[in-house]
């Protein structure tokens, strides 16, 4: 039947039966081994290609400023940890006559032990291992991924990236909001608990950085979930991850706690501070609660502690190099936090709707180059004696020398100047 004939692999023209040559192109169809080895010369078809949108290229600028910016603020940090280190010469001697306390958040603060003299000293040595030993965590986990981040190739964010375009970006949504705020009337400069203490706000602010991580994070996400996973017998992970946090999706469970956690730690503050501290400690508790999840609580103690710590090179470096080179650092990064603030908006909404909102890739095509995929050209096998019926087709025009050519009624027409020849 017709529609059972045999098509030419180059041009896929119906072939007559028996045919040794296309009709139509004239590839010699009789010798399936040549007809293979001619076409192995040459390349499939590529995959459609898909050309780089100026989105796409614009955020790869944006993250390589992040990227510098994540290598700027771990310098920072860094300084931040050894002030950390250096305040417990101050602290200590305090501590051996006074008394902390630790408490809980349902969402009032709850106190729940007094710790006096020795163990002050040894909670205020646990809080100060915990955020040294944060950010050594952070320095290996993230130090191949962001090397590729400085390149500009990043495969997977770090989380000293992430970390620090959270910080850029809540750091950029602070300042419009309380600008708001005292636009209105309000005073956001009230509460807090401030000390004019240099030793007691180098300890309290560590023991926020830490201890806040525990009851917010730890408490009423990490914990949670555990008793929720073992009740429905379908958890897959070591206990201890519910612990330290790190390597969950996003699931429904996940997100519903990490809501119900953002909502206790801004509701908690509103006892030292006022009700117009609910809306920005709510979103950093989504921030927090976020790098909890996906990396780990070593994260978002980074993160609390690079708040709580960052002005304190003001403090004891009062000069104007110190205002000026902290200034610059923090104006830079309200302006690069800007963009991270919309674009974690966006992903926040994706993330809690389930819909995605923001695509980068372009659909556009862009032409193909095609290449041989090897160097030495195809040489047909010259025909054999034996076979004199079915002969090796190599068509030369003798007018113009094309080598395309249909055959026709018995005759090569040439596809060039369309002259015949036998």
């Amino acid at each position: 039947m017709d529609g059972e004939r045999a098509r030419c692999p180059r041009c896929a023209a119906e072939l007559p039966s028996g045919a040794s040559w296309c009709p139509r192109c004239g590839l010699a169809i009789a010798r399936p081994d040549q007809t293979r080895s001619q076409y192995d010369y040459y390349a499939p078809p590529p995959s459609p290609m898909v050309q780089k949108s100026s989105l796409q290229t614009a955020r790869e600028i944006i993250r390589g400023i992040g990227a510098v910016m994540t290598l700027l603020t771990l310098a920072l940090l860094a300084i931040n940890v050894g002030i950390m280190i250096w305040g417990s010469g101050l602290v200590i001697p305090e501590a051996w006559d006074k008394a902390t306390s630790l408490y809980v958040a349902l969402p009032w603060l709850i106190k729940f032990v007094v710790l006096p003299g020795a163990s002050f000293v040894a909670i205020y040595f646990l809080f100060i291992v915990a955020v040294f030993f944060s950010y050594l965590v952070m320095l290996e986990r993230s130090r191949k991924k962001l090397i590729d981040e400085l390149r500009f190739r990043p495969k997977e964010h770090s989380s000293a990236y992430m970390m620090v375009t959270l910080f850029m970006a809540i750091l950029t949504m602070n300042t419009a909001y309380y600008a708001i705020i005292a636009l209105m009337g309000g005073d956001a400069s009230t509460g807090g608990g401030g000390s004019s203490e240099l030793w007691e706000s180098l300890y309290s602010l560590l023991r926020a950085s830490v201890w806040e991580e525990v009851i917010c994070r730890i408490l009423l996400i990490g914990l949670p979930l555990a008793a929720v996973y073992w009740l429905k017998r379908d958890s897959k992970r070591p206990a201890y991850r519910y612990v330290i946090g790190g390597g969950f999706q996003f699931g429904t469970r996940e997100k519903v706690f990490l809501v119900f956690s953002a909502a206790i730690f801004a509701l908690a503050h509103v006892f030292s501070w006022d009700l117009y501290k609910i809306f920005p400690t709510f979103v950093a508790g989504l921030a927090l609660g976020y790098l909890f999840l996906k990396y780990g609580v070593y994260a978002s103690i980074m993160l609390h502690f690079l708040i709580d710590y960052l002005s304190f090179p003001l403090e004891l470096w009062p000069s104007d190099t110190t205002d000026l080179a902290l200034g610059i650092f923090l104006l830079v990064a309200e302006i690069v936090g800007l963009l991270y603030l919309v674009y974690y908006g966006v992903r926040s909404v994706e993330l809690f709707s389930g819909r995605r909102i923001w695509r980068w890739q372009s659909k556009r095509s862009i032409a193909a180059y095609y290449q041989p995929l090897s160097s030495t050209p195809y040489q047909p096998a010259p025909s054999s004696p034996a076979a004199p019926t079915n002969p090796t087709f190599g068509f030369v025009c003798k007018d113009c020398g094309s080598t395309e050519a249909s055959y026709r009624d018995g005759k090569f027409q040439c596809s060039k100047c369309g002259k015949e020849s036998n």
